[in-house]
């Protein structure tokens, strides 16, 4: 693609997603990727790529419409809804990056709280506490979340709520006297990172302030409760699929 203007190159790359070659489609849709907002010309196209036959495909097209920014949430809550994990994993981390420029994605990412996957739910908690105060609709699906059996995504909801801001007090006040313990100890946690006075409920201490996964992963083993929320190690960040170089240039 050397020597070729950059309209020309994405529009080779458009006319490359087409081309009945798997390989071909694959990097093109790769490719893309690198050029970021510069082309906002192709979100039409790669949203079509999402129902490509090749599930590469689909997820490089979410991958690209990810770096494009603002002008592809359309396209990228056409992802969130896609029936393939490791697409919605994409669009989920796309609109955590584009914070309260995603707005439009909120009532899609409280839904994706609930998604059956763990990778697209820690992404929604994410891409919602990025949103902050914009995120204010969202305060009762990040209290329900705090139920979730995983503890990474319990303290991930719980981080968007401090984000969030005062509005979430009323919501906080309430989830601290839950008999719950591990709602409960989130919720105070975030009362604490609101710098709001934290009610003498007879827990440890390190229970409300806890910080890292780590410490959230070990202190929620509560011997008041046996069957304590079980959670795991994982790399938030979807990983890249392995593509190849195959583009076409007449």
């Amino acid at each position: 693609m050397r020597g070729l203007a950059l309209g020309d190159t994405v529009a080779v790359l458009l006319k490359s997603l087409k081309h009945s070659d798997v390989e071909v489609r694959r990097s093109a849709a790769a490719a893309l990727e690198s050029f970021g907002a510069e082309a906002k010309s192709a979100v039409p196209t790669l949203m079509r790529s999402l129902a490509d036959p090749d599930l590469t495909i689909q997820v490089a097209a979410a991958r690209a419409l990810g770096r494009i920014g603002p002008a592809a949430v359309p396209a990228l809550l056409q992802a969130l809804g896609h029936s393939a994990k490791h697409v919605r994993r994409e669009a989920v981390w796309a609109l955590a990056r584009l914070g309260s420029c995603a707005k439009a994605a909120m009532p899609a990412l409280t839904g994706a709280l609930r998604d059956c996957d763990l990778r697209v739910r820690l992404g929604a908690a994410q891409a919602l506490g990025s949103m902050g105060p914009d995120a204010e609709a969202a305060i009762p699906s990040l209290i329900e979340a705090m139920h979730d059996t995983n503890l990474v995504f319990c303290r991930l909801a719980a981080q968007a709520l401090v984000r969030i801001g005062l509005a979430v007090l009323p919501a906080l006040q309430q989830a601290s006297q839950t008999s719950d313990a591990v709602v409960r100890r989130e919720a105070l946690w975030a009362l604490k990172h609101l710098q709001q006075p934290i009610p003498d409920l007879g827990l440890d201490p390190a229970l409300v302030d806890s910080g890292s996964e780590a410490s959230a992963r070990e202190t929620h083993t509560l011997k008041s409760e046996p069957n304590a929320k079980a959670t795991m190690q994982l790399s938030l960040r979807p990983k890249r699929i392995r593509q190849t170089v195959k583009i076409p240039l007449v």
